[in-house]
Order: structure tokens, then C-alpha cells, then sequence
């Protein structure tokens, strides 16, 4: 005797119409590469296919999570509010193979750090040298970058662990876990020479008048004075001369007395005084109004973490923090 068919939905058909992992990977792999085509070939699906996960996605949950311009898809609010949530889930779920062959040793250990240079040559160098004692196996790589392009190779999976300013006004990913370190004022800096020297007390309205020698907009100084300096309304009285990509060359320039400079003091004390300045130069705390460049040590939510990347972490803000 035939067993009698239910005429209620089986606990597998419900199954196979709800919300799937690979949905939610579609639109993790959009959100990093911002195209269907590029998502696809990361997936290695065909391009329809990716568009159809992201659909099924916005049809379950009765929102639109993305919107196309030519070739371009960006994610809407409610696409990177789910994102935030579901990245977690997918981080973890690729990292078990590379936690598990490392368990069993056999993957390569290796550790790869994004930071300024600033960063890696000052503040990092006692820590680096000291991990380096107690885990000769692991090789390490340093990736010299500015603090927002820092947090794009973690997010591009690019680096384990990312060690960038997080300045003010500008949201970081929230999909990364952020533990604040240590904390440096900002300060300008000139000649003794310079007729900025003889501002006792600057104001940022005098700062922004000057011929200044800024570092790039990657970087968190940057990103946090031009918050600032928008916020006051003065964006459009900046005299900005020259930018540069590391604080050797921004302190070269001023040593020419070309123009001043935002930096904090470790940072320029990490590097030589150029041979050629004929006069010392002047530093003016300028915290009260442009704050402070707080570092944070960064890594994803959800990531299951290697031994030797999480021993460095921890060593850092053991080293480091405040």
C-alpha cells in the first residue's frame, strides 16, 4: 500500500525556497568587485546566474539591495545592511579549510600586515622585531599603504590584519572588528623660519591660509582635516600646494620652507632631519581643534583567525594600546 502523499509543503520544498548560502555569497562577491561579470568569474558561475542570486535575494526580503549604472553595481542601504550581517557568516565559512590545514600544518604560515609607513617604521618596529624572535616560521609581509587603502586590502582579503588611523567623520566598514590602540595629536609643523612660526596659537582658520604640504586623501590625517575643514565651512580657503605620499618627502618640503605641514610628532621623529635644513623645526599642537590620529588594529567579523596571525594581533595590543 502506497504511503499517502501530504498536501502540506515537505519540510525540503520549504527548504529549497528560502534564502540560500550561495545567494548570500553573490552578494558579498558584488559588493568587492562591483560588477555581475567580476562577481561571476569570482564565483565561477555565469553572469546571469549571479544576477538571478542577487533577485531571489531582493524578492525574499521584499527590498532592492542593488542598483546598476552601466557595467557598475553598487549596493543599496538595505544591500550593505544585510551585507554587514551575512559577511560575518561567509568570512567564517571561507576561512575553515585555511584554519584547518593549519592546524594540521600544512599550509604555508604566513602573515600579512597593512599599515603607513609611518606606522610599520615607528610604531610597529619593536613589535615586528619581537614577533619575528618567537615565530621564525612565519613569513611576513608589510604592505606600505595609506590607512584607507590599508582597510581596502583587508576587505579585499588582501591582508590579515590592517593597523590604520580611523579619523573622524569617516565610517569604517562595519563588517571589521576595531580595537583602538594609541592615540597621537596632530601637530604643525614649519621652520623656525617660517612666518607661521611666530602664530603662538593657531587656529584653524590661520592653518588653512598657509601654503600646506598635506599628505594624500588616503591617508587618515588627510581625510580627517578635510572633515574638519569642511565642518567649519573653510573648504573652499584652503591653500593646499603640494601633497605627498609619505611624511620623509612632506618634511623634505618643508625643510625647503615651502610651505607647512599636519603631522604628529611620532611619525617625524621616526625619520631623519633632512641634512640640508638650515634651521630647526617648529611644532604647534593643533589637537584642540583637529584632535587626535587614533590607531586601530583591524581584522574582519566572522574570520576564523590562524594561531600565528591572532598571536600577532594580541601582541600588538599588548605593545600598543593605551
Amino acid at each position: 500500500m502506497k504511503p499517502k502523499r501530504s498536501t502540506k509543503p515537505s519540510e525540503d520544498r520549504r527548504y529549497f525556497k528560502e534564502v540560500r548560502f550561495r545567494q548570500i555569497r553573490a552578494l558579498f562577491e558584488i559588493s568587492r568587485h562591483g560588477t555581475f561579470a567580476a562577481a561571476s568569474r569570482s564565483l565561477g558561475i555565469a553572469t546571469p546566474s549571479v544576477w538571478r542570486q542577487v533577485r531571489a535575494l531582493e524578492e525574499d526580503y521584499g527590498v532592492q539591495l542593488v542598483t546598476a549604472k552601466g557595467h557598475d553595481v553598487r549596493l543599496t542601504e538595505d544591500g550593505e545592511r544585510l551585507l554587514d550581517l551575512a559577511a560575518p557568516l561567509v568570512q567564517g565559512f571561507d576561512s575553515l579549510k585555511k584554519v584547518f590545514h593549519d592546524q594540521h600544518r600544512k599550509a604555508e604560515r604566513h602573515l600579512r600586515v597593512a599599515a603607513p609607513a609611518t606606522v610599520l617604521n615607528s610604531t610597529l618596529r619593536h613589535v615586528i622585531a619581537s614577533y619575528r624572535q618567537t615565530h621564525p616560521q612565519v613569513r611576513l609581509s608589510l604592505i606600505d599603504a595609506p590607512s584607507r587603502i590599508a582597510w581596502q586590502h583587508l576587505e579585499a582579503e588582501k591582508a590579515d590584519l590592517a593597523i590604520v588611523g580611523t579619523p573622524q567623520g569617516v565610517a569604517l566598514p562595519a563588517r571589521f572588528e576595531a580595537t583602538p590602540l594609541v592615540r597621537y595629536p596632530f601637530e604643525v609643523v614649519c621652520l623656525e623660519s617660517h612666518p607661521f612660526a611666530q602664530i603662538k596659537a593657531p587656529k584653524l582658520r590661520d592653518i588653512v591660509r598657509q601654503p600646506l604640504i598635506l599628505a594624500g586623501e588616503d591617508s587618515s590625517s588627510r581625510m580627517q582635516f578635510d572633515h574638519l575643514v569642511a565642518k567649519a565651512g573653510l573648504s573652499d580657503r584652503v591653500n593646499l600646494i603640494m601633497t605627498a605620499g609619505n611624511v620623509t618627502s612632506i618634511l623634505n618640503y618643508v625643510a625647503l620652507g615651502m610651505g607647512v605641514a599636519i603631522v604628529t610628532r611620532p611619525a617625524s621623529e621616526a625619520l631623519p632631519i633632512p641634512a640640508d635644513v638650515k634651521a630647526p623645526f617648529i611644532y604647534r599642537d593643533v589637537s584642540s581643534f583637529l584632535g587626535h590620529d587614533q590607531v586601530a588594529i583591524l581584522h574582519p567579523k566572522g574570520r576564523h583567525e590562524l594561531a600565528h596571525v591572532r598571536s600577532f594581533r594580541e601582541r600588538v595590543m599588548e605593545g600598543l594600546s593605551t
